[in-house]
Parts: C-alpha cells; structure tokens; sequence
C-alpha cells in the first residue's frame, strides 16, 4: 500500500488549508447576505449580525412578493434566460455541424470570417443604431436575437463534432438514406449532451446576469429584467423610494408585514437572495457534465 511521505502530508496539509480559506472567503459574502435579507431592517442596522439572523422575519421577502414590478421581472429574466439558451444552443450547433463537414464549399473562407469578426467587432454605438434599424429597442426580443449565435461557442462545437463523432456512423447513416438534418437530429445531438449541459449552462448564467441589456436598449420598466432592476435599486442614491408609499401603505393595511421592522437595505439583500438563489441552483443537476462536457473533443486520438 503505497504511504503519503512526511513532505508530501505536509503538502496536502497547507494546500487543502489554503482552499479551505479560499472557499470561506468567497462564500460568506453570500452568506451574509442571506443572513441580512432573514433579518429585521432596523435590528440589522445596529450591527454584530455575522452568522445568522438575530430577529428572524420573512418581512422583506413579502415586500418583494408584493411589488408586482419585482415579479414581472423575475419572469422576464426566465423567459429570455429559457428562449436565448434554447436558441442559442440549437442555432449554434446547427452552423458548427455545417463547418465540421470538410465538403461544405467555402468552409476554410467561412471560419475565417467568423474568427475576424469574434476578435474585432463594430462597437456599441453601430449595435444600438442596428438594433434600432430592427425594432428591438424596448423589444423584449432584444434579450434573444442578438445572443443567438456565438461564435466563441460555435468554434467548441465544431471542434467538439470533429473529433468526437465517428465519420464511420455518419456514413452508413448517409447509406441508408438519412440527410444531414436527420445525422444531426440522431447522431450529433445523442453523442454532444455533455457538451450541450456545460454551454448551456454558461449561456444560461450570461443571460440570467445580464443586466446591460435592459439597463440601454429598454426604457420600458415593465420590460427590464431581474438583474437591471438590482442595479437599479442598488445604484439610486434614494434606494428606499423603490419601496413607493402605496405599496407600504396596501401592505401595512393587510397586516403582511411590520413597516416598522424593515430597512431599504434589508430589502435589497433580499432583492439580491432572489436574483441568485434561481440560478444557483442549477448548478448540481449539471456539475456531473462539467468536465466532460468541456473537455470533449480536446483530444484527438
């Protein structure tokens, strides 16, 4: 049985320490902030709250519940997250198969274009002024067209497809008959789910956080995703008017929650709980594809 010498114990030793710190100072940060939104405003402003809450209350979660702005948003953030990571993987895959097939014409001249225009792009003012030309401005589309394609993504597919798929499958699929929507369909999505997972899932995070979008091309509130309208609250001076006086006032007369015992800053951390929890929770169903998913097709054998 092979032993760990004294030297490489004390390796192990200080090394799984140095993560262990690591880890800690990454995750309390979020952990306050759960801590925070569970608490009483008032209560959490006098200080010494570190672990967990000291004046338990479920009072901020209800303000957001409340504010029908907060819950359109959240549904705006799930459907643009849910179409442009569906669009997105399905029209990326889709030119990643063309250009792994060595007999399409024109795929040396193609890659090229494709990798130009990844490294320089027009800028932003010519992206709004052809957004505007498309009608996308305060267009919810806006959050799924542009993010369509990717070329980043496309070039990982590609590689992926021509390095992982059995050029002999495809063959006898083009023996019995079967066209390239039909390989692609059977073959190239069965044999790329790892892949698929791992990119979807980066798609899905970009899509979910991205806050730009809403807060320059949509003007209209009942438009403007999750994220933009934490940016919002979080960058206004006056961040306590995002909780306007009828909301306080409706509540208050049905008894959800004491106004006296919430803070505007309290509700931001519950704001930030809701923006979060979603999509981290995503994370455990598709871990068991993340190495394999991303280092398919990164060796040729």
């Amino acid at each position: 049985m092979w032993r760990l010498t004294r030297r490489e114990k004390a390796f192990t030793f200080i090394n799984s320490s140095l993560l262990a710190i690591f880890a800690f100072v990454c995750a309390y940060p979020l952990w306050y902030i759960v801590v925070l939104s569970f608490n009483e405003g008032r209560d959490a402003s006098l200080g010494g709250i570190f672990w967990w809450p000291r004046v338990f209350t479920m009072d901020n979660f209800r303000v957001i519940l409340n504010d029908h702005t907060i819950v359109n948003a959240f549904w705006i953030t799930v459907a643009r997250t849910a179409i442009g990571t569906t669009g997105s993987l399905l029209i990326t895959s889709m030119v990643a198969y063309g250009l792994s097939r060595k007999e399409l014409p024109g795929r040396n001249q193609l890659l090229l274009v494709f990798l130009f225009v990844m490294l320089f792009n027009g800028g932003l003012i010519p992206f709004y002024l052809q957004l505007v030309h498309l009608k996308l401005i305060n267009n919810f589309w806006v959050y799924v067209l542009p993010g369509l394609f990717s070329i980043w993504n496309m070039f990982v597919m590609k590689t992926s497809f021509q390095n992982t798929i059995p050029e002999a499958v495809v063959e006898s699929m083009k023996l019995d008959g079967a066209g390239y929507t039909r390989i692609y369909f059977n073959i190239v999505l069965p044999f790329s789910m790892p892949l698929f997972a791992a990119l979807g899932l980066f798609t899905a995070v970009g899509h979910w956080n991205d806050w730009f979008t809403g807060a320059f091309f949509v003007n209209d509130l009942n438009l403007q995703p999750l994220p933009t309208y934490l940016q919002r609250i979080m960058s206004t001076i006056e961040a306590s008017q995002m909780i306007s006086a009828s909301q306080m006032a409706s509540a208050h007369s049905v008894s959800l929650y004491n106004p006296d015992a919430i803070t505007s800053k309290s509700v931001r951390m519950a704001t930030i709980v809701i923006t979060i929890l979603p999509i981290l929770f995503v994370y455990p169903f598709v871990q068991r594809f993340f190495v394999k998913g991303v280092l398919i097709g990164s060796v040729k054998e």
